[in-house]
């Protein structure tokens, strides 16, 4: 298993996925900070932060942008191996499905977690040295908003773990992940539209990931909090299990 974790870090050391990865966070804090306009990528209702929210906590509500990086990482460490069928040799060499398993999805969570975390903290440090208190939070604010943010940002890398393992082919996987909350947000929309589902639709977009991700950083009710965070551990629990099953009980290509 450290063998596999070893090979997947040499891996992702030479991706140009990951070098992508760190230019669009370059070009995308940059502009925040030089600009000090927060900004990023969202489906849905125009997201607006309250009186007082300072800029740093602001563009934490826009960590939604992470959807599409975060799915570098995985597609690297899984859906590669099993697209290029390189998955057949490392279980005939006497590592067990269950093994594999395990080993891939631990480490794709880890290493999802650290690539989300530690690129936050240095966009707060820089902010703060190049704009200063004004549109800085103090480091115990910021570090409170990015965590209470962990939950979701982990229950999406747990679905993408499970969409690897589950469709296999890094075509589909990409495709799937990234084709998927753009219809969530769309279907919503136009069921906005219609009277008689219109209810059902300001739900739906309420619990849309963007909102979630934003208003978990910028502020929001304990309940709607506590929602949110259901649904990550149901999303976390639900990949787990699926995830196992799929590439346990199923013939490989």
């Amino acid at each position: 298993m450290i063998n596999m974790m070893k090979a997947d870090i040499y891996r992702l050391s030479k991706s140009k996925g990951m070098y992508i990865y760190a230019l669009i966070l370059l070009i995308s804090y940059a502009a925040t900070i030089i600009y000090r306009e927060s900004g990023g990528v969202t489906f849905g209702a125009p997201l607006n932060a309250p009186e007082g929210v300072k800029l740093d906590i602001q563009q934490l509500g826009f960590n939604f942008t992470y959807y599409f990086l975060l799915l570098i990482p995985v597609f690297g460490i899984i859906s590669a191996d099993l697209s290029e069928r390189t998955v057949k040799n490392t279980i005939s060499s006497g590592v067990s499905r269950k093994d594999y398993f395990i080993s891939k999805s631990v480490f794709a969570f880890i290493y999802s977690l650290i690539v989300f975390i530690i690129p936050n903290y240095l966009f707060y440090f820089i902010n703060r040295i190049m704009n200063g208190e004004k549109y800085s939070t103090s480091f115990a604010g910021f570090s409170k908003a990015l965590f209470m943010q962990l939950p979701m940002i982990a229950g999406l890398i747990s679905v993408f773990i499970f969409f690897a393992f589950f469709l296999r082919k890094g075509a589909v996987f990409n495709a799937v992940t990234i084709v998927t909350p753009i219809l969530y947000t769309t279907a919503s929309l136009i069921m906005y539209g219609i009277s008689a589902t219109k209810h059902l639709a300001e739900g739906l977009l309420k619990y849309e990931l963007s909102v979630m991700i934003y208003s978990l950083a910028v502020g929001c009710s304990d309940g709607f909090r506590i929602r949110c965070y259901m649904i990550s551990a149901g999303m976390i629990a639900f990949s787990a299990i699926a995830g196992y099953l799929a590439f346990t009980k199923r013939e490989l290509d």
